[in-house]
């Protein structure tokens, strides 16, 4: 559910070279509660709620990325890809031998209470040229990245004029969300779907606004989820314009191949999978990881499922601390935007 993610960070991002997906985003954080250990089941005793096809198809993309680093020299990809293909090897048997080929295949690692947030893959309404009511362009990447201009600046119509507009939105806080993102999917008046993904950014410290909006007394910390935050921009339309524009980040994009069903690509240049991919601290967890989490999320339901380590996020740091993938929709977009809690977490190392 990469719908973890907004703006509340102090932290907040957008400058992971290993992602570009993930460099464009910022991840909304509270503060973490403190890591304290828990006792651990043991892998043969966790449940997996998850859809166990999506499993695969995760476990699959991440294995064939690390294969591909392995052989260009990349000794780190080995043990991760080691741990995937033990993974692989498990799905291969039935429902009810999955735990008892976890338990054979991993050693769980000590329990940990991690912090929780979700991020999630955005839908506009968007056209190919502008009218009246679609005003607000996405931009490519100037070729003169290296000297651009801030946000406000940008908006005030500093690129005008450079044929860089791929396409033009509506809504000046969605599209706000969408660079926060970092990726998306655009409708277009056609009905057909853009999918569009992250291209650069004009070198400019992230803000969060999040962040500015408690410091003014609009929200307590726990309030500043990004649905409240797009509640408040709207409500406020004379003042929302520079309210966005003190963050002075500004995102460009580019049309994005892949199939209907994909996901954004993580660090790990494949696609996410909803509710099974996470973002990591590549410092500490290894692209590739496979841990069990199990967290309760917005809406009185708990996950409980397997995760792979395949995005990473610069809010996201140290060994307990993950973003959960929620995939495209209005539902995911809400998810994610609320998940800020404390869960327990898991990882595998493969024997």
């Amino acid at each position: 559910m990469r719908l973890a993610a907004l703006v509340l960070s102090c932290g907040v991002a957008a400058a992971c070279a290993a992602s570009p997906d993930a460099a464009a985003r910022a991840h909304r954080a509270g503060e973490p509660a403190a890591h304290a250990p828990v006792t651990s089941p043991g892998a043969g005793a966790w449940s997996d709620d998850g859809d166990r096809a999506a499993l695969r198809r995760a476990a699959d993309a991440a294995l064939a990325a690390l294969k591909r680093r392995a052989a260009s020299g990349d000794a780190s990809a080995a043990t991760p890809a080691r741990g995937l293909a033990l993974l692989r090897d498990a799905l291969d048997q039935p429902a009810d031998k999955l735990p008892a080929a976890l338990a054979a295949g991993f050693a769980a690692l000590p329990a940990q209470s991690a912090f929780v947030t979700g991020y999630h893959e955005p839908l506009l309404e968007a056209r190919r040229t502008r009218d009246a009511r679609f005003r607000h362009p996405l931009y490519r990447m100037p070729a003169d990245g290296h000297a651009l201009p801030s946000r406000a600046a940008i908006e005030g119509g500093a690129l005008d004029g450079r044929g860089l507009e791929l396409f033009w939105t509506e809504d000046p806080v969605e599209l706000f969300f969408l660079h926060v993102q970092g990726s998306g999917r655009l409708r277009l008046e056609d009905g057909s779907v853009v999918r569009i993904g992250y291209a650069g950014n004009n070198g400019q410290t992230y803000r969060a606004i999040g962040a500015v909006l408690v410091e003014r007394g609009v929200f307590r910390r726990d309030e500043a989820t990004a649905p409240a935050i797009k509640a408040y921009l709207r409500a406020h339309p004379d003042e929302a314009p520079a309210i966005m524009q003190l963050n002075p980040r500004y995102v460009f994009f580019q049309v994005r191949a892949g199939q209907a069903d994909d996901g954004p690509n993580g660090a790990l240049g494949v696609p996410l999978v909803a509710y099974r991919s996470v973002a990591v601290d590549p410092k500490v967890v290894p692209l590739g990881s496979i841990g069990h989490l199990r967290v309760a999320v917005p809406g009185g339901d708990t996950f409980s499922a397997l995760i792979i380590a395949m995005d990473t996020g610069t809010a996201i740091s140290g060994p307990a601390r993950v973003d959960l993938f929620c995939g495209p929709g209005e539902r995911a977009a809400r998810i994610a935007g609320e998940l800020r809690n404390q869960g327990e977490l898991v990882w595998l190392a493969p024997r």
